[in-house]
């Protein structure tokens, strides 16, 4: 059987971030509003996450605390940090 993945995304003003991760493949794929932005497959998809979940324990099967550490930081470099201060503003 197949497990499910473990997913998390993030409003923007232009569509939805969202990570998700395959723990029976240890796929993780990044996508911009359904678009895929990025594919990583183990050992690129550990090192991605722990790159900024490093004080988890998240071990090879990360949280969704741990994902949405990841899509922060993938909107961070894509867009800027304009880009989460508007989704802040924006959601008051």
């Amino acid at each position: 059987m197949k497990a499910k993945a473990i997913t998390v995304s993030i409003d923007m003003p232009g569509g939805a971030v969202s990570a998700e991760f395959h723990i029976d493949t240890g796929r993780l794929r990044i996508l911009e509003r359904g678009m895929l932005r990025v594919e990583l497959f183990p050992p690129h998809s550990w090192f991605t996450v722990a790159s900024v979940a490093g004080n988890s324990r998240w071990g090879t099967r990360p949280r969704e605390a741990d994902l949405y550490l990841v899509v922060e930081n993938f909107i961070q470099q894509r867009f800027g940090m304009t880009a989460q201060r508007c989704e802040v503003s924006c959601a008051q």
